[in-house]
Order: structure tokens, then C-alpha cells, then sequence
């Protein structure tokens, strides 16, 4: 029960952490939930005002829930709750733009990208741990200190940290992914326009044939899927541009008759 009791608390810091980003976003007028706001189609200065509200909520009812006040639980379920219900409206809806939960700074994130599975993950926390909080009472700040919640309290930061760190991982230099890097490269490969419209005059491709890695880029080759010693083979150069993982491809015809590349090459 200390455990539980550990891990209700470390939603409480969670809460009061996404409350202070909104705070502060609002008090320096930096833009943030974009993916909320067009989901619920509200003008700015309503947002803003409806964002600083929600943030000074979140951050006393952490607060509460840390210092043990039993009824701040049921608050956090009710507001674990919302997040879920917003953020899966906005992602089935497929809404572009980020939460904006724990956030100082604008969004980078890519126009294209919507609500991510963390994300919902982590209002899931905060729903569970209010639930947890007000059902079995688990709330206890006298608790602190003793060994089994300061586990449930780490824990709980841990996984709260784990999904509010971008994913994937990346190197810092290259960008690369650095779990399954080969993999995850060559399936953002083939979800690229580049790779696309070569396969469309070029292709279909069967699987690659040859991959080697020449310093921050990844190289593929790719031959036609019937196997047809008249078809060219198709050389991509892969390179993670950006730190959020957007490709910069480079696609060359090598044709089976010549010695040379011939320079067919695409970038995007």
C-alpha cells in the first residue's frame, strides 16, 4: 500500500508541474496545446484565460494530493478524466499539434504530428492515481521518508519522465534512433515521398538488398521485386536531419548495363 501510496504522489507532482508550464506559458504569453484549441475551436484569448485557470487548478490540486488531503484525490481523477477524454478526441480526430501538458517553451513539433500514445498514457496516470487516491484513501504525506513510498514516488517520476521525453531516443550528433536504428530508418524510409515516387517508376521493390552506413547516413539499395536483371537498382541515402526525426533523402539509379550512377537524384 506504500508503494500505491508513493505513486498516487508522484502524479501529485506530475499535476503540479503541468500546472505550473501553464502558468507560466500564460503568464509570458507563449503559445501552447495546439492540438486542444483547434480541437475545440476556441478564440486565443479564451484559450489563454481557460489554459491559466486549468494550470492554477492543476497546481493546487498536486499540491493537495502531495500534502495528503484525501478530497484533492478525487479532483485529480476528475481531471485525469478530461485530459483523457480531450487528448482521445483529438487524436482520433486526428488533430494536429501537441497536448501542450508539460510545456516552456512554443511547440516544434512537426504540423503533421498529432496526439501521441505518451501523452494519453501519462492522463491515464493522473485518472489512475486519482481513482487509487480516493477509493483506498492511499494519500499520506506523513509517508514520506519511509522506504517502500519513496519507491512508489520514483517510480512513478520515472515512468512520468519516461513518457514526457520524446520518443524515439536519438543520438545527438547523427539524430539516429538508437533502438533498432537500421530498422526504424529504413520504415521512415519507406513512409517518405522520395522513396514513394521511385517506386512508382522504378519499383514495386522487394526487400533491401544491401545496407551500409557512411558516416550520419544511412545507405539502401533496393531491386525490382520480380528480380529482372534489366532493372535498375535504386541506391537511398538516409539522413536524419533534425532532432525530431525528419529525413533528408537522396535517391540514385544504378543501371545493371553501367559503370556509373546515373544521377537521378530526389531530395526531400
Amino acid at each position: 500500500m506504500l508503494f500505491l501510496a508513493g505513486w498516487v504522489a508522484s502524479c501529485g507532482v506530475l499535476l503540479a508541474v503541468a500546472g505550473a508550464s501553464k502558468l507560466y506559458r500564460g503568464v509570458r504569453g507563449v503559445a501552447g496545446g495546439t492540438a486542444l484549441l483547434r480541437a475545440l475551436r476556441l478564440p486565443r484569448r479564451w484559450w489563454r484565460a481557460a489554459e491559466t485557470a486549468v494550470g492554477g487548478a492543476e497546481c493546487a490540486v498536486g499540491l493537495a494530493v502531495c500534502a495528503g488531503v484525501r478530497p484533492a484525490a478525487l479532483v485529480m481523477a476528475g481531471l485525469g478524466a478530461a485530459f483523457c477524454a480531450l487528448l482521445g478526441y483529438a487524436r482520433v480526430r486526428r488533430v494536429p499539434g501537441g497536448c501542450g501538458c508539460i510545456q516552456w517553451r512554443a511547440p516544434a513539433r512537426s504540423a503533421a504530428q498529432t496526439i501521441s500514445w505518451a501523452e494519453l498514457a501519462r492522463s491515464a496516470m493522473v485518472l489512475s492515481a486519482g481513482v487509487l487516491g480516493t477509493v483506498a484513501g492511499l494519500a499520506d504525506a506523513a509517508a514520506f521518508g519511509r522506504a517502500w513510498f519513496d519507491v512508489g514516488v520514483l517510480t512513478g517520476g520515472a515512468a512520468c519522465v519516461l513518457l514526457s521525453v520524446p520518443a524515439p531516443w536519438r543520438t545527438p550528433f547523427c539524430h539516429r534512433p538508437l533502438w533498432r536504428p537500421r530498422r526504424a530508418t529504413l520504415r521512415a524510409l519507406t513512409g517518405h515521398g522520395v522513396f514513394e515516387s521511385m517506386a512508382d517508376s522504378a519499383g514495386p521493390f522487394g526487400p533491401p538488398v544491401r545496407h551500409q552506413r557512411a558516416g550520419c547516413a544511412d545507405e539502401f539499395w533496393f531491386a525490382h521485386a520480380d528480380g529482372s536483371v534489366a532493372d535498375p537498382t535504386v541506391r537511398f541515402e538516409v539522413r536524419h536531419a533534425s532532432p525530431d526525426g525528419a529525413l533528408e533523402v537522396r535517391a540514385s539509379l544504378l543501371r545493371p548495363a553501367a559503370s556509373g550512377e546515373a544521377a537521378s537524384g530526389a531530395r526531400g
